[in-house]
């Protein structure tokens, strides 16, 4: 203890400049922060290895380290020294949790997981067998710094003089310095990855970085939430939700109490459904599930930013996509009545699968709120059998209905993946495709092809296991599969006339409602859209959603779908809110009816009132049921 004493005493009676051992404070923090972020990279292969020093990322992390220690040193001022010495224990403990969760979800934790702090109980088993020795990294250099500060402890608290300004002058300048440095450099990263994968945004900035922005667009979303309707809002929402059809149709509750598959299919376009290629149909089951089936074929897309996404989002809320951006990561906190909410209520099991990435469009935050009993992952499955970008369909398929099928009624919203641009995974299937083999054209025909016989094999599975005629099956696509850098080749095998607006007319989905093997078999042209298929699948099931802004297709009203563009097709009528043109679909030519565009101008409100519903969290304490009541 004597031997300590005397080297305290030492330590203390050194004449060490306050601003030296604070540069010295700066230097260290940056050094030690920069370390510990770029081991997190690595560690939970946001980086592939070898590991580097030199590499993009290196520039953006030292450069994210830089600001924000010299933004902790500027708003402390006077105790600049300590405040660091926190902003690293805190920073080391941030980057350690984003470890332990990362190496398990593969993306660092962001707002919206930390206030569904469930997902403990998921890695709660396995958090030992998360941590690593080298994890040692984030602490090794706080016992140091703490070391400093104790013998130290008469310096850091001496007075600051009157070059204070210069210092600050200084810091402002080398912070302002690194974020021009850090634009300059961030022009080059293509930041278009970052719309559906938020993990891609640590990828190419960093940790620290990736934080900021959901720090940012936390509170940005938390602002816009708490200000108030206006008047005029409230009365918007009044009168389109007093628009909706409230009559059930002539099917109302005939298939209640059955057993419900949701299969959205990547990549599926309306067009494929009953196509012949070389004499060859591509979808030969699914054509003859029309048979047994309610199969709608004027079902326009309507995703946007959110892409994937935003179909799921629509199936399980009927609500519109966000105008920019996915609702998935905009909006994954809000409260919603989900088609799992509704069904639980009736004593379902509910589950989504989807063999893919659980951090992808931020499902694993969105699933949990949507109150799904669980979301199952690529880390869920046996990955028996590669296609595409994972697990294939087929086995997909197989593993899914293993874990569904147990006592009770059943939800299961399977998101299939094998089909996903650019198909590449499809030249060995067996299709003759002419004039466009080894082309994308040919090889997406052969990849509906292969999705074809995954769900034939599917429904012989259920049939093995006596559930077929227990459950009803809905099968849709979720967007296009084909766009404008394939457009010529497809207008060549669909023999368009290379207009606009035939072109924007076979951007559809095709809709298959499979009700039984002795089940009725119709075709429904209705014009519809993704948003109508929640409320259509209730009204066979015999339950309603309150606040659907789709309608049930089986009802006999005038059938209409808008676009998130605003674009709004009529029975009948085609108008194009980009070209601000209205078509009549029969003649494709450019028509004037006033008494049309003033129905248009009715259903694009629908847009605002979902907006609204969205950006103020509207179903969250009953506001909505307020408004509208």
């Amino acid at each position: 203890m004597q031997v300590i004493r005397e080297g305290k005493e030492k330590f203390e009676s050194l004449n060490i400049n306050i601003y030296v051992l604070e540069i010295f404070f700066i230097i260290f923090n940056i050094v030690s922060i920069f370390v510990k972020t770029l081991y997190l990279q690595y560690t939970i292969k946001l980086q592939a290895p070898p590991f580097s020093l030199t590499g993009d990322i290196s520039k953006f992390i030292i450069l994210s380290t830089i600001i924000l220690v010299l933004a902790a040193a500027l708003l402390a001022q006077r105790k600049s020294i300590i405040s660091l010495f926190i902003l690293n224990i805190l920073t080391s403990f941030v980057l350690f949790s984003d470890a332990l969760y990362g190496r398990y979800y593969g993306i660092p934790l962001t707002i919206p997981m930390l206030y569904q702090i469930g997902f403990v109980g998921d890695i709660s088993q396995s958090i030992f067998s998360l941590i690593k020795i080298k994890d040692f990294v984030f602490i090794i250099d706080i016992p140091v710094l703490g070391f400093f500060i104790y013998f130290l402890r008469t310096n850091i608290h001496e007075k600051l003089k009157s070059s204070q300004i210069i210092r600050n002058i200084g810091i402002i300048a080398i912070m302002v310095l690194s974020l021009i440095i850090f634009t300059f450099y961030g022009k080059n990263v293509d930041t278009t990855r970052h719309a559906y994968e938020r993990k891609n945004i640590a990828k190419d900035f960093g940790t620290l970085y990736f934080h900021a922005y959901d720090i940012y667009d936390f509170a940005k979303q938390k602002i816009a939430r708490n200000t108030s309707l206006k008047e005029d809002e409230k009365e918007i929402i009044r009168e389109v939700y007093a628009g909706k059809d409230k009559d059930t149709s002539k099917y109302f509750g005939t298939e209640r109490d059955k057993n419900l598959i949701v299969i959205q299919v990547e990549a599926m376009q309306g067009f494929v459904a009953d196509l012949l290629i070389e004499g060859e149909e591509v979808t030969p089951f699914l054509n003859g599930l029309k048979n047994n089936s309610f199969y709608f074929n004027n079902i326009y897309h309507q995703v946007a930013g959110g892409n994937t996404s935003d179909a799921e989002f629509m199936l399980n809320n009927s609500l519109y996509p966000a105008a920019v951006g996915a609702v998935n990561y905009l909006y994954p906190l809000n409260e919603y009545l989900t088609l799992a909410d509704i069904l639980n209520e009736e004593g379902y099991r509910s589950r989504v699968f989807h063999s893919y990435d659980s951090s992808f469009w931020n499902r694993e935050a969105v699933y949990r709120n949507f109150d799904y009993e669980k979301f199952y992952s690529i880390n869920d499955f046996n990955l028996d059998e590669k296609k595409g970008w994972a697990l294939s369909d087929d086995s997909f398929f197989k593993q899914a209905l293993d874990i569904s099928r147990d006592k009770g009624k059943f939800f299961s919203f399977l998101i299939t993946l094998s089909s996903h641009h650019p198909y590449d995974a499809f030249t060995d299937i067996d299709l003759k495709t002419g004039d466009f083999e080894d082309t994308q054209l040919g090889n997406y025909l052969k990849s509906m092809n292969y999705v074809d016989m995954a769900i034939k094999n599917l429904f012989d599975d259920l049939r093995e296991k006596n559930l077929l005629e227990d459950t009803i099956i809905v099968i849709y696509g979720d967007h296009s599969g084909l766009y404008q850098d394939q457009r010529g080749l497809l207008e060549k095998l669909l023999e368009l006339d290379g207009s606009n607006l035939d072109w924007n007319m076979i951007q559809k989905v095709p809709l298959w409602i499979f009700n039984g093997q002795d089940g009725e078999g119709r075709t429904i042209e209705k014009t519809g859209g993704q948003i109508d298929i929640l409320p259509t699948v209730l009204d066979l099931m015999g339950l309603s959603h309150p606040y659907a802004l789709g309608e049930s297709l089986l009802n006999d009203k005038p059938g209409y779908v808008v676009k998130r563009d605003g674009t709004v097709i009529l029975e009948g009528y085609y108008y194009d809110n980009q070209e601000k043109v209205l078509y009549d679909i029969e003649s494709k030519k450019a028509v004037e009816d006033s008494s049309v565009m003033s129905i248009i101008s009715e259903k694009q409100k629908e847009l605002v009132v979902s907006d609204l519903i969205l950006k103020k969290d509207l179903l969250k304490n009953d506001k909505l049921s307020e408004i509208i009541k």
